[in-house]
């Protein structure tokens, strides 16, 4: 192991720890050395190796247990991002997660036409339609979400962008508790599923034609509903979104 120069020292063995854990040096749930071993090695006070590993651990690549020492986290986007939601750091403006939601399906279907679109894509999407019809016939709530998730998610999958869909599915769990609450509003002002209904209906009318326009138009109309939605709650307890 190098010795760290002494310049901006916490960041640099902050990022020394962060780069040995990315090459597999030391792997998801092994033990890092001791303090005074990584100390002695990397030619540092404790007390700097003690607040990289703080930085590491707030970054949720390590965790340390107070009598045992540290240890690598199994490390996720989904995992970091669902600290944040859980803390009320993130999430916090409903509808600034559905115009995540709308920004990522917009952006996911438009380089999926550049590229084409799967016919098994489509099948899966119609397949998951149908599945709403029913469970809206039935009133089966959680049956419809479950479809309607999966729904959204194939939308974002239509691109085959990893990158793209990875940022989807770190903020997967926020986007869809949000999507279920659109939902349930949706059916108790229309009421009933029929708007909700025939959003997806559309969505899926402009998938199968090839419409990047009218996709973008139903997506920028429920984006409004939403907002008024909100509106109306937050009017209801005195403020503004």
């Amino acid at each position: 192991m190098k010795k760290i120069v002494r310049t901006n020292l916490t960041a640099q063995i902050s990022s020394y720890i962060q780069d040995e854990i990315i090459k597999g040096t030391w792997k998801p749930g092994e033990k890092l050395p001791s303090e005074t071993e990584l100390a002695e090695t990397l030619g540092v006070s404790r007390m700097s190796l003690r607040s990289a590993i703080q930085r590491c651990n707030a970054i949720g690549l390590t965790e340390t247990h107070v009598g045992e020492g540290t240890f690598v986290r199994d490390f996720n986007l989904r995992s970091y991002f669902g600290e944040l939601y859980q803390m009320k750091l993130l999430g916090k403006k409903p509808t600034e997660i559905n115009d995540l939601r709308c920004v990522l399906q917009i952006a996911s279907l438009r380089l999926a036409l550049e590229k084409g679109i799967a016919p098994e894509d489509l099948e899966i999407l119609e397949s998951l339609g149908r599945q709403m019809d029913e469970a809206a016939a039935s009133s089966n709530m959680d049956a419809f979400h479950e479809a309607d998730a999966q729904f959204h998610r194939t939308i974002c999958r239509l691109c085959k962008n990893e990158p793209l869909y990875i940022i989807y599915d770190a903020l997967e769990f926020i986007i869809d508790d949000i999507t279920r609450q659109n939902v349930e509003r949706s059916v108790r002002s229309t009421p009933g599923f029929s708007l909700v209904l025939g959003h997806h209906h559309d969505m899926l009318e402009s998938i199968r034609s090839r419409d990047i326009n009218r996709f973008i138009k139903v997506q920028m109309e429920s984006r409004e509903r939403s907002y008024r939605y909100y509106s109306e709650v937050s009017a209801e307890e005195g403020h503004t979104p």
